[in-house]
């Protein structure tokens, strides 16, 4: 195969890779390639039916299967990371929720050095995003009121309410009122502290997922000037020296069929291999802490000790109580045949029912006061060693005060705490047959924990090393310590004492913090949204980007996905991402 030469060439196409091919590609004079590691996936039938959104975990067609390194605050236990892989990554993989954060989340990444990365702004290429569809009948069993303003109409990403909820999805919200949360009609408008249904990424017609191959991609994939390099591997960025003394990138090296090969980019190359792999990519072309890249005799091109440094991401745990087997959850999947057929039959002659919508749809996003004593976590939070000021990147150090600022803050939500109308899975933990079951997930949003990912091996084909420090300060603790009591006042409110039975999970012999704490380091998983590790920051602030996306120290290549996000925020990121592309799409474009 001869090397091949187009004007952009996107490292990875996931769900920021496919925005930014669909958009440049929109030019006919320009050409575009995207060199994707895995293949089409986006039409298996587990990714397309809402119902089965668990059934391509670790499978590793479609899941990188990553693991962090062990974890020293979590019992030494390596967590399991899946990141997508194929066309469409993880928008073809994740559990299609698309949700907000409030308008000060996005209003910091302006203030920490993103000028035009704001609330306003991100708003706009919310809009531009999506096709929202909700029929009044559907809002109102909803309990949701949409705010005009705040939803796209005619853009390729559809967005819906669910078509179907549980008999105690309403009842969760009261429970939930009877202990100070409000409820919230509309949390995308920059206000998602409160209760309230989450939106997924369905199209309305087909009850199928909506991702960015059936949104972004397959509607333009026969354009001449977009090419799809599929199941081809990026191993190495390639540069040469501009006349202004900053790297030029010139194309790629990828592996494709145990055959190295090169694309030539004549404008610019644009990463978007995700968190994990964005600093792991960037590391092995020489870009990134001269200490890491000399470990693995690789050559300095560009210090930017930034990378892969200020990793985040939300951090999760469960609590279970069993159901009366009077009430309907969705265990009925798994222990009555009969019922299970006649959903099914429904879904595919209907699409409606159990199949046609995620598990988790009844929210909460908390802020401290509604779960925690605020004074006691903010006087922990005066630990000096949480800052890491002696990490030297004074970008990092400002996000984790900010986030200390937002301890106790009205309106960033510190917890998300979710009903499911099933038994969700918890490490050590399986159900009894034939028991129904109500969970309660909850996940922390703004953990001052902060890892780090970089490579492992100058073998660009090994998974790089992932230490997310997970529970490694004493306020990540306490804040799920107290979202488990908090969890346990919601099970015993007066509306829901005729749905349960008894707590199963962590169960009700754990009383004291340390049992609590203990049952929180054997069970904590991540919820999938990492963000951080190329942070668009100041350069002497240990940036890794600038407010364009470009990588400092280069001319022409930009990073375009989650790793840029510098301070993670108190929603699902998916549809962030969405926008972030969008918007830095229109900014190679000239359009900003």
């Amino acid at each position: 195969m001869s090397t091949q030469s187009f004007d952009y060439v996107i490292v990875g196409g996931g769900t920021a890779g496919l925005v930014t091919a669909s958009r440049l590609s929109e030019d006919p004079n320009v050409t575009v390639a995207v060199v994707e590691a895995g293949g089409d996936v986006a039409h298996w039938p587990d990714t397309l039916i809402p119902g089965f959104f668990t059934k391509n975990l670790t499978k590793p067609e479609i899941d990188w299967t990553f693991f962090s390194t062990p974890q020293t605050n979590v019992n030494n236990r390596s967590i399991y990371l899946p990141r997508g892989k194929g066309l469409g990554g993880s928008s073809v993989l994740n559990f299609m929720t698309l949700g907000r954060a409030s308008k000060s989340e996005y209003d910091a990444m302006e203030s920490l050095g993103g000028s035009g990365w704001n609330w306003s702004n991100y708003l706009k290429y919310f809009r531009k995003s999506e096709t929202f569809s909700a029929d009044p009948a559907s809002a109102a069993k909803h309990a949701f009121k949409p705010d005009p303003e705040a939803y796209g109409t005619e853009g390729p990403l559809h967005r819906i309410l669910p078509s179907w909820i549980s008999e105690h999805h309403m009842p969760y919200y009261e429970a939930m009122k009877s202990l100070g949360v409000s409820h919230q009609y509309d949390s995308s408008n920059g206000n998602c502290a409160g209760t309230g249904t989450g939106t997924g990424a369905i199209d309305p017609k087909t009850a199928t997922r909506s991702s960015s191959v059936s949104a972004y991609y397959e509607p333009v994939k026969d354009r001449p000037n977009l090419t799809a390099i599929k199941l081809a591997q990026v191993t190495k960025v390639l540069f040469s020296k501009g006349s202004s003394g900053k790297l030029v990138a010139t194309g790629v090296e990828y592996v494709q069929d145990a055959i190295t090969k090169t694309v030539e980019a004549k404008k610019e190359v644009i990463v978007s291999a995700g968190t994990y792999q964005t600093p792991q990519l960037l590391e092995l072309s020489g870009i990134g802490d001269p200490k890491i890249l000399q470990a693995h005799d690789i050559p300095v091109l560009q210090d930017l000790p930034g990378v892969g440094a200020n990793c985040q991401d939300h951090l999760s745990t469960a609590f279970v109580a069993e159901m009366n087997p009077e009430y309907e959850s969705m265990d009925v999947l798994a222990n009555d045949p009969v019922r299970a057929g006649a959903e099914w039959q429904l879904y595919e002659t209907k699409k409606e029912g159990i199949f046609s919508a995620v598990s988790s749809i009844a929210y909460a996003f908390l802020p401290t006061k509604f779960f925690a004593d605020v004074e006691a976590i903010k006087k922990a939070a005066e630990d000096p060693t949480i800052d890491r000021e002696a990490d030297g990147l004074a970008g990092m150090t400002k996000t984790i005060r900010l986030e200390k600022e937002w301890l106790s803050h009205d309106e960033v939500p510190q917890l998300e705490i979710v009903q499911v109308p099933a038994f969700v899975p918890t490490a050590g933990h399986v159900p009894e047959p034939g028991k129904r079951y109500f969970s309660i997930f909850m996940a922390l949003m703004h953990p001052l924990a902060r890892g780090t990912v970089h490579i492992s091996s100058a073998d660009p084909l090994k998974p790089p090393a992932i230490d997310g420090s997970f529970l490694d300060n004493k306020v990540d603790r306490a804040l799920l310590v107290s979202a488990l009591r908090f969890s346990r006042k919601v099970i015993k409110t007066e509306v829901l004492k005729d749905y349960l039975l008894k707590e199963v999970i962590p169960g009700e012999k754990m009383q004291s913090d340390e049992e609590l704490e203990e049952y929180i380091k054997n069970t904590v998983a991540t919820v999938f949204h990492p963000v951080g590790t190329a942070s668009m920051f100041p350069q002497e602030e240990g940036g890794v980007v600038d407010s364009k996306c470009t990588v400092y120290g280069t001319e022409n290549l930009r990073v375009i996905d989650a790793s840029i996000i510098p301070v993670q925020i108190g929603a699902h990121i998916q549809a962030t991402v969405y926008a972030l592309a969008e918007r830095a799409a229109d900014i190679i474009k000239g359009v900003l």
